[in-house]
């Protein structure tokens, strides 16, 4: 992809002393091949392989101009998949849940993307975008959740990720990786990298608490779905139900999952960017939900622990009002 180089793996002494553990790391996805999330990693191999790609580069695609990129999102996925679009100079129209901050909006727009606001949460939203999806012969269905191959696709891609983990780790197993979770798809990847023959850490899932699917289905030990609204700033992880794909993996393979509130999550912002990490509210819940497991439970004094910072800043004004607060 244009402008691709690995995001950071930061070391933050202040927070293994907090935690009484031997090293914190924050991976930081504030900034990802020009955007500010993680996304962009599942969208662009999902996008490349549904239009026939196997290896190579965007650039190599032959690509039918009339094509349409349908999507949709609670932020930053619409923005990687316009992204995208953008880069193979073909179209993207997007749908996005009502009460979506404006900025994460018009970040969209400013790839050139057409937008339609929900009304409604975004279940609705991926309902009305695979049925615009399916009324149009040269549309394609670029969705992180659901049935079609591109979830698969898009999880390939995240495990990017955990691969540079790996790499500036340099052989050195975390003990405890802590992932923030929405519908669950980059936390599958997660569990899937982590569940291998190699190093096997405590994997920690956090959600908001009024979106907090997983926990509920791990606790019933089936999908549970939660009602919407679910007001929160994590927009991202307010999802209401846990990926199909993503549900199998998740069941067997989370050691440990808890839920942060906004408050929370805003704290460990200031924390972030008072060692340098620029992160927003999804990005810093992973530090919020390790504060929760930490104050119930410890690991050894010589314990890695990974935290993974999914995105960086959309609203600036709102970022300065929460970390200056």
């Amino acid at each position: 992809m244009p402008g691709f180089v690995p995001t950071p793996l930061v070391e933050v002494p202040g927070l293994a002393a907090e935690f009484g553990v031997g090293r914190v790391l924050v991976k930081d996805e504030h900034v990802r091949a020009g955007l500010p999330s993680f996304k962009i990693l599942g969208a662009a191999w999902a996008v490349f392989r549904a239009l026939g790609g196997t290896a190579g580069t965007l650039d190599d695609l032959d690509v039918d101009p009339g094509t349409t990129l349908v999507s949709a999102t609670a932020g930053n996925h619409g923005r990687a998949v316009a992204y995208i679009a953008r880069v193979l100079g073909v179209g993207a129209h997007i749908f996005i849940p009502g009460g979506t901050a404006p900025a994460r909006i018009e970040a969209i727009r400013s790839e050139g993307a057409t937008v339609d606001v929900v009304d409604g949460d975004y279940a609705l939203a991926v309902k009305l975008a695979s049925e615009r999806a399916d009324s149009d012969p040269k549309a394609l269905f670029a969705q992180d959740v659901g049935d079609s191959m591109t979830p698969i696709w898009a999880t390939e891609g995240y495990r990017t990720v955990l691969h540079e983990i790996d790499e500036q780790l340099a052989g050195t197993a975390p003990d405890l990786v802590v992932v923030p979770v929405g519908a669950g798809v980059f936390a599958s990847a997660v569990v899937q990298h982590y569940r291998g023959d190699g190093a096997r850490p405590e994997i920690l899932a956090v959600e908001p608490d009024s979106a907090a699917c997983l926990l509920k289905s791990l606790q019933a030990g089936k999908p549970v779905h939660v009602p919407g609204p679910h007001p929160s700033g994590m927009a991202g992880l307010n999802a209401g139900d846990v990926d199909g794909h993503a549900w199998p993996y998740l069941r067997n393979g989370v050691d440990a999952a808890v839920t942060v509130t906004d408050e929370q999550t805003h704290e460990a912002m200031r924390s972030l960017a008072a060692a340098n990490i620029v992160a927003g509210e999804c990005g810093a819940a992973s530090l919020a939900g390790a504060r929760v497991f930490f104050a119930q439970q410890q690991l050894g004094p010589d314990a890695v622990v990974v935290l993974i910072s999914t995105e960086g800043v959309h609203d600036q004004a709102s970022y300065e009002a929460i970390v200056n607060r």
